[in-house]
């Protein structure tokens, strides 16, 4: 497994997970079960998200594409809204 992302931020990292598997990249998110136990934990980098490694490149171009705000939607992001 690759890791591509590390965040202490459970809701970014969750949305970072939807957008890697929309585009068809099996990415897994560990430690989101921790998430309750904040106060015993380092409150930034737990949470990771990790890729098979075939798929490291392309996904962590996605990621910088997604914070530079390069992402556009095309109608399969919309078929869920139909």
């Amino acid at each position: 497994m690759d890791e591509v992302y590390t965040s202490g931020d459970y809701i970014e990292a969750q949305i970072l997970l939807g957008l890697l598997r929309s585009r068809g990249i099996d990415a897994i998110l560990h430690s989101a079960a921790l998430q309750g136990g904040l106060g015993e934990l380092p409150a930034l980098g737990i949470l990771r998200l990790t890729v098979a490694a075939a798929d490291g490149n392309l996904a962590r171009q996605l990621l910088v594409d997604y914070f530079a705000g390069a992402l556009q939607l095309d109608s399969s992001d919309m078929q869920d809204f139909k």
